[in-house]
C-alpha cells in the first residue's frame, strides 16, 4: 500500500509537471504569434508592392504589426505624383485589397513623398535663380509646383532702429480721435 507521504510527493510532482507544461505552452504560443506576425508583415509588404506595381508605380513599403491583434500599419514612400494627390481614397482600395488577399486588417497607412530629384537638381539646373522652370525626368506634379515656386515673392528682412519700431507701434495703438484732434470727424 502507498503511504500518505508518497501520495503528497506524487501530487507535488504532478503539479510541477502541469506548471512546466503550462509554461512551455505559453512560450510556444508567444513564439508562434511572433513568427506569424513577422510572416504577416512580409506578406502585406509584398502584396502592397505588387498592387502599386500593377499601377505602374514603384514604391517602398514597410509594415509594422501592432501588438495584441492582427492589425497592421503600412509606411508607403514614393516620389510625389499627381495620381497620389488623393491618397486617402487610395487607402480605401488598399485596405480592401489586403483584406481580400491576406485576410488581415490594415489599420493605418502613412505616406511619405520626398522630393529627391528637385533638391539634388535645383542647383544644377538653375532653379534657385529662376532660369529653368522644370526638371527633366520628373513627374508633372513636381514640375507644376516648381513653376509656381518661381513666381513667389522674395522676402528680405532688415534691421530698423528702435525709434521707428516704437513710432509704428504707437500709431497702431492710437484711437482715431487722437490722430486728428483739430480735424472734424467724417460723417
Amino acid at each position: 500500500m502507498v503511504s500518505q507521504t508518497d501520495m503528497v510527493g506524487l501530487w507535488i510532482l504532478y503539479g510541477a509537471l502541469a506548471g512546466f507544461l503550462a509554461l512551455l505552452i505559453y512560450v510556444l504560443r508567444f513564439k508562434y504569434q511572433a513568427l506569424r506576425g513577422r510572416r504577416n508583415v512580409v506578406l502585406v509588404s509584398k502584396v502592397l508592392r505588387a498592387y502599386f506595381r500593377k499601377a505602374g508605380v514603384e514604391v517602398s513599403v514597410d509594415c509594422v504589426s501592432l501588438p495584441g491583434n492582427n492589425r497592421l500599419m503600412a509606411f508607403v514612400e514614393s516620389e510625389p505624383m499627381k495620381q497620389f494627390r488623393l491618397s486617402h481614397i487610395i487607402e480605401i482600395a488598399l485596405r480592401d485589397h489586403v483584406q481580400k488577399t491576406c485576410a488581415l486588417e490594415l489599420d493605418k497607412i502613412f505616406w511619405r513623398f520626398p522630393i529627391k530629384v528637385a533638391a539634388r537638381d535645383a542647383s544644377a539646373t538653375g532653379l534657385a535663380t529662376g532660369e529653368n522652370k522644370t526638371i527633366e525626368g520628373a513627374d508633372d506634379y513636381i514640375n507644376e509646383g516648381l513653376v509656381h515656386y518661381k513666381d513667389l515673392p522674395k522676402f528680405e528682412a532688415t534691421e530698423i532702429p528702435w525709434e521707428k519700431f516704437e513710432e509704428a507701434s504707437t500709431q497702431e495703438s492710437k484711437k482715431p480721435e487722437d490722430i486728428g484732434e483739430g480735424q472734424s470727424k467724417p460723417q
